[in-house]
Order: structure tokens, then C-alpha cells, then sequence
């Protein structure tokens, strides 16, 4: 399913997947389905930046597309009715009709790591800054005798240094040897670690703290990842994934999962296939 998109200005970096997508198609704005516009957003007054692109392309009739790949959660104080707004960080409690769920799909494994060995306790990794939405399931998981906790606490995100090579390693070393790994929200209301546990092929475990996953219609999330509602509730099911011998089989399908929906070369596709679906566009 191809989308013809309209861009006044090269894509940057973090868009450079849409170009290389199967499903993308370079358009004039008289002819696309859709517009992209990918200025910085100033994150101080973004209601009066979304009026003003809203207002500069309405003469079009064309759907307008906002990526935002920011921490900040909060409802945007307007709607305007050609725009589209794709956003990291949401609360689905208050998430309006014209958003989406972005998914973070940089910096990932590109081939996952074997499945992981079997235990007679499930194994727990988690390796980064223990931030306050974190404390709690680290905390009752430390004091469970029957599971086997595998935890490095940093006192920075990505240890102060995102790209140096030995906290990188550590970090996914903590994914290999472990079944399970902690993807609770950091700072906004999403995780960057989940994304990557599903690329490395373990089993994400988080507690749902009003989160809406990206494609969740389509994508039956509750039957091979932890999304529960409390630290206690996930721990309960991820003993119970254990119990039953099924963690290759989930590993498995959340690499699966990732390839199909997730990765740069195939995010597009399925971002396309939901705006066409979802918001009118006509489908070619």
C-alpha cells in the first residue's frame, strides 16, 4: 500500500526511514495524500505551532503529519482537524482523535540474540538509571526468592555516555542472559528499551502506567509480552509465562513482531496502512 507524500524540506535524520520505505511515494502538494512536516516543534506553546502549519495548509485539503519524538506527555489545549500528530510520549486516557503512538525504533538490535537458556526460575534483566517509575517492580522482584534478578543500576541515563562502547555492551549483555527484561517508562510515558528487548528477542515486562502501544488493534500485545497494571500483577504473569515452558516461544514472537511492525525498513509500511485505514486517506 504506497502513500504519495508531500515535504517542503529533506527529511531529517531521525525521518530518514520514510524515503527508504517501500510505501513511500515523493508528491506535489496538489497531488499526495498526505503532507509532512517535520520543523522542530517548540515544545513551550505547540498548540500555537500546530494552528499556524494548520492555517498555512488548509487551502489544500490535505491531512497534515506531526512526528514527536519528546518526553512530555501532556493534551495538547487544541485539535485541529488536518492534523496528525505521531508522538512518543501519550497518555492514553488523553490522547485525542487525530494522535498515534510512535514507537522508537532507533538504535535496536538488527539480528536478535539466541533464545535465552532454560532455568528453573524465570530470569529478570534490567540495566540503566533506576529513575522512580522503576523503584517499585525492582524493589518486590529483589525480595522474591523465586525469581533470579540480574540489575545494573546507573546513576545516568545511558551511564552519562549514550555511545561509549562498554556501557552499550553491558547493556546488552544484561539482554542476552536473561528471559525477561524490566521496560518500565523513564521520564515520558513510554520506553525506549522496550522496543529494543523486542528487537534483541527477550520478553518486555512493564507496568501499564496509562500507555496506549502502537498499533495495539492489530497487534494481540497481552499474548507473549508483561503489560500489566501493577508490579505485582506482572511479576504474577511473568512466572506464569515461565511455568508454562513458553518463554522461547514468546521470545520468538516478539522478534517477530518487531521485524513485521518495528523495524526502519517496515515502520512506514505499517504507519501508512493505519493512516489510510484510520484518518480517510484514499487508498490506492
Amino acid at each position: 500500500m504506497s502513500i504519495k507524500v508531500f515535504h517542503s524540506e529533506p527529511f531529517v535524520d531521525f525521518l530518514s526511514f520514510i524515503p527508504s520505505s517501500s510505501s513511500y511515494t515523493n508528491a506535489t502538494i496538489e497531488e499526495c495524500d498526505i503532507i509532512i512536516h517535520h520543523e522542530l516543534l517548540s515544545l513551550k506553546y505547540p498548540h500555537k505551532f500546530f494552528e499556524e502549519i494548520s492555517t498555512i495548509y488548509r487551502p489544500f485539503n490535505k491531512k497534515i503529519l506531526f512526528f514527536i519524538l519528546q518526553d512530555h506527555e501532556r493534551k495538547y489545549k487544541k485539535y485541529f482537524s488536518n492534523t496528525i500528530i505521531v508522538r512518543t510520549s501519550a497518555r492514553n486516557s488523553k490522547i485525542q482523535p487525530n494522535e498515534m503512538v510512535l514507537p522508537y525504533i532507533w538504535e535496536s538490535k538488527e539480528v536478535p540474540f539466541d533464545n535465552s537458556a532454560t532455568t528453573t526460575f524465570p530470569t529478570i534483566g534490567f540495566c540503566g538509571l533506576l529513575s522512580k517509575p522503576r523503584r517499585k517492580i525492582v524493589r518486590k522482584l529483589r525480595r522474591d526468592k523465586d525469581v533470579i534478578c540480574d540489575f545494573i543500576v546507573r546513576d545516568k541515563f545511558w551511564g552519562g555516555s549514550q555511545y561509549d562502547a562498554k556501557l552499550s555492551a553491558d547493556f546488552y549483555r544484561n539482554m542476552e542472559v536473561n528471559q525477561f527484561i524490566i521496560c518500565n517508562r523513564g521520564a515520558g510515558n513510554f520506553s525506549m528499551r522496550f522496543y529494543q528487548t523486542l528487537a534483541a528477542g527477550r520478553i518486555p515486562v512493564l507496568v501499564n502506567t496509562d500507555m496506549l502501544l502502537p498499533f495495539s488493534d492489530r497487534i494481540p500485545w497481552n499474548k507473549f509480552i508483561v503489560f500489566e497494571k501493577s508490579a505485582a500483577a506482572c511479576i504474577k504473569k511473568m512466572k506464569s509465562i515461565h511455568h508454562s515452558g513458553k518463554c522461547a516461544e514468546y521470545q520468538n514472537k516478539c522478534r517477530q513482531i518487531f521485524e513485521q511492525y518495528f523495524s526502519k525498513e517496515v515502520y512506514f509500511n505499517q504507519l501508512a496502512f493505519d493512516l489510510k485505514e484510520k484518518y480517510g486517506l484514499e487508498k490506492k
